[in-house]
């Protein structure tokens, strides 16, 4: 059998209308009879065989009927024949040239597919695909159509086909092909049975679609950069790559003037298909209901798919009672699998308040309540990513139950209201805020699933993060899968004024967020905990976030930051009574970093000094003491370096460098290995400086510590100038300052700027 692919490829390229794609693909791909065919589409058998008559003048086939079949056949099974051989031999003359002919992989962040098999919408697929061809002049292409008619499936289907050509143009010659295909949505909310409830992840902003497009063409280091400054960077990347670029739901983006002129102003080289429920003044693609034949046919597939018999009588009556909107007619499938007549579920859909998204969901989730697979809908629509089973279990049950939880995922699965794929669950973002509505209706299990789900998290945080934010922890990989739900959660806990459990889950994570280069969201969250840790007389707390927060603005060494935090510091010391004498250590530090920052080297020291002091008037561990006097020599170091003294700085150094390894402090000895490597290079020894940095910088990438990796990347940049590796030492300062950059760290970036020219 001829896969549908194959034929819908070459049902283009031979320019069939969409009837005549139907009879053929339904014919030639399905092997169904002309009866079947016109049982399915609503017509006779005769206007089939019609229509196929003029697939056959389409393909230049002449003769008795049977005999154009048997001929259509042949010419079919030799076109698909030759293809599969040109691929084969294109494959493998891939495998002898592979660098002179291997193409790269298509940098893309498509979403999956909802639906096994695409219906319908061949007229406008081929519009599509004709103006994403660069020989067209078409820049900006919108579609556009009411809420539920299909046109972010349409865009995505398109997406794919394209992706598929890009990845093996000989299967598919004539599609356009694209080296990136990046998707932004800005879908904020949906109408639900309680008004509007907002959508918790979305790409509303010109900010918000720049770091999606930096994310995917491997530009993170601008993200946190001022969005005029990323403009150019992202131009420039772009006019060197072919880019299908699409921005989902237009009407729910802020600021749209400044989207739009962005848009308007990216390189030729990048199209744009923007969705939209208002009509666009573009080049515009608009999107009606199904016309009958497609919408008969996409009945059955769904019917078939749910294991429903309908009548082509039944079939007709269900197309006309949601008037042909797609989402309205997967929905009503799914609520007859649940139980309802076909009549019931129509009867809703006329009634005055009822609108397609609320009539789909409610006829689904409202036989469910107070029922297991109730509770899993509830839990998974508080995840604003897909989360793992053990994760909705937890969270939608006091007590969790593997079969319960089984099948109720697997009800939850029949019914199309939640989708599996590599081990987490997932809802469609109508289905999740229509969830929403129900959790929201239902004050008191709201309140037992959301502390749950705080509960869990926290647990998670507890596991996978750490308080020794000094240190790198290897559950930090774990941490960065389920960040953005980890993040809702501290953003909730917020919102609500839940203190003690954002105090919590700050504790474990604040590690994670430094070394990741979150450092606009510690100094967003640090704001409201210290304000809120003074109001609960938390003074213990409040010293530790003010030095949490006053690192940071160190860290970025802009005048008015340093000055804040200094301000933190000396209050902080100030309220030292309150304090342990290792936070009280941590304190006296941070005041030694800020003192180098600010060229004070005499304060400086007399930190170290009082540092020193605090040391002999406490019983710390063994391994605690090390770690402190570990500080000390290290910031020794720093000032002698800084001012010159590099013999001394490398005895500082070195005796560090040998506390830190007995004491297995990996981050510490990372930095001071990479310390040791800049002095080498003011000694004039580059070959110890390499072998340091050999050693060293291997560990700050495998631990993703952004910090570390700047700093590597900047010294080797100095070790490759002064090899006379000039290309290289330009790469790696350019690498650097992108990195400090991205970090706001201002001085350093200009630094590696310089060395560039």
């Amino acid at each position: 059998m001829l896969s549908r692919n194959f034929l819908s490829q070459i049902a283009y390229e031979h320019e069939l209308s969409p009837e005549q794609q139907q009879v053929f693909l339904m014919r030639i791909g399905d092997g169904l009879s002309y009866e079947e065919i016109a049982a399915q589409l609503n017509t006779s058998a005769d206007a089939c065989l019609k229509r196929m008559g003029q697939v056959y003048k389409k393909f230049n086939i002449s003769g008795a009927s049977r005999g154009k079949e048997s001929k259509l056949r042949f010419f079919l099974t030799n076109r698909l024949e030759k293809v599969t051989e040109e691929s084969s031999a294109h494959t493998q003359s891939i495998e002898e040239k592979k660098q002179e002919t291997q193409p790269n992989s298509v940098a893309q962040n498509l979403p999956v597919r909802e639906y096994t098999t695409f219906v319908g919408r061949d007229q406008e697929i081929t519009r599509l695909m004709e103006l994403l061809d660069f020989q067209h002049t078409a820049h900006l292409i919108s579609v556009d159509g009411i809420g539920g008619v299909g046109k972010t499936t349409l865009v995505v289907e398109v997406a794919y086909r394209c992706l598929q050509a890009s990845n093996n143009q000989l299967l598919t010659p004539n599609l356009p092909t694209f080296e990136a295909i990046i998707f932004t949505s800005a879908k904020q909310n949906h109408l639900t049975s309680i008004g509007i409830l907002p959508r918790l992840t979305k790409e509303r902003t010109l900010r918000d679609i720049c770091r999606e497009v930096a994310r995917i063409l491997d530009l993170s280091e601008i993200t946190n950069l001022p969005i005029e400054e990323q403009f150019q960077p992202i131009r420039e990347k772009l006019s060197q790559t072919r880019t299908l670029l699409i921005v989902d739901n237009l009407e729910t983006i802020e600021n749209q003037q400044e989207v739009l002129s962005f848009l308007y102003d990216l390189p030729p080289s990048v199209k744009v298909i923007i969705t939209t429920r208002e009509q666009a003044l573009f080049v515009p693609i608009r999107l009606g209901c199904l016309p009958r034949e497609h919408g008969l046919c996409l009945i059955q597939q769904e019917a078939q798919e749910k294991s429903i018999n309908l009548t082509a009588e039944e079939s007709q009556q269900l197309f006309e009672g949601v008037s042909g909107i797609p989402a309205a007619i997967i929905y009503v499938i799914g609520q007859i699998a649940a139980g309802y007549s076909l009549e019931d579920a129509l009867s809703q859909i006329k009634e005055p308040d009822g609108d397609v998204a609320r009539f789909c969901f409610a006829g689904s989730v409202i036989p469910l309540r107070g029922t297991p697979p109730h509770y899993l809908l509830m839990a998974l629509s508080l995840g604003v990513k897909p989360i793992t089973r053990e994760t909705a279990a937890s969270v939608a049950f006091e007590q969790a139950d593997p079969i319960l939880t089984s099948q109720g995922l697997a009800k939850l699965q029949q019914l199309s209201l939640v989708y599996h794929q590599q081990g987490r669950y997932s809802l469609l973002e109508l289905t999740r805020e229509y969830a929403a509505s129900e959790l929201a209706a239902n004050r008191e299990l709201a309140q037992q699933l959301q502390q749950r789900w705080v509960n869990w998290y926290i647990r998670f945080s507890e596991v996978y993060g750490g308080t020794n934010w000094k240190e790198w922890h290897l559950g930090y990989s774990y941490l960065e899968i389920e960040w953005e739900n980890l993040r809702s959660v501290l953003e909730w806990c917020m919102s609500q004024g839940i203190y003690g459990d954002a105090r919590t889950i700050w504790q474990q994570i604040k590690g994670y967020i430094h070394v990741r280069g979150y450092w606009d969201e510690r100094l967003e969250w640090t704001a409201w905990l210290i304000e809120t840790a003074k109001q609960a007389g938390d003074w213990k707390f409040t010293v530790e976030v003010m030095c949490d927060r006053a690192i940071t603005l160190i860290r970025m060494r802009h005048e008015n930051q340093l000055t804040e935090a200094e301000i933190l510091l000396q209050e902080a010391w100030n309220l030292r009574q309150h304090q342990s004498i290792a936070l009280q250590l941590e304190i006296a530090t941070n005041m030694v970093i800020l003192s180098i920052y600010q060229q004070k080297w005499q304060q400086a020291g007399e930190w170290l000094t009082e540092e020193e002091k605090l040391l002999t008037q406490t019983s710390l561990s063994e391994l605690e003491r090390q770690q402190q006097q570990v500080h000390i020599l290290y910031y020794q170091g720093q000032i002698s370096f800084k001012t010159g003294n590099y013999q001394q700085a490398q005895s500082f150094f070195l005796q560090a460098l040998e506390s830190a390894t007995t004491a297995g402090w990996l981050r510490a000895t990372t930095a001071i290995q990479n310390w040791l490597a800049d002095i080498a290079l003011e000694l004039g020894n580059l070959k110890q400086a390499r072998q340091l940095l050999e050693i060293s910088f291997p560990m700050a990438e495998r631990h993703k510590d952004k910090l570390s990796i700047a700093y590597h990347k900047a010294t080797f940049a100095k070790l490759e100038k002064r090899s006379g590796n000039l290309p290289q030492a330009k790469r790696l300062a350019k690498e650097a300052a992108e990195g400090f950059e991205s970090l706001k760290m201002v001085v350093e970036a200009k630094e590696m700027r310089s060395l560039l020219s």
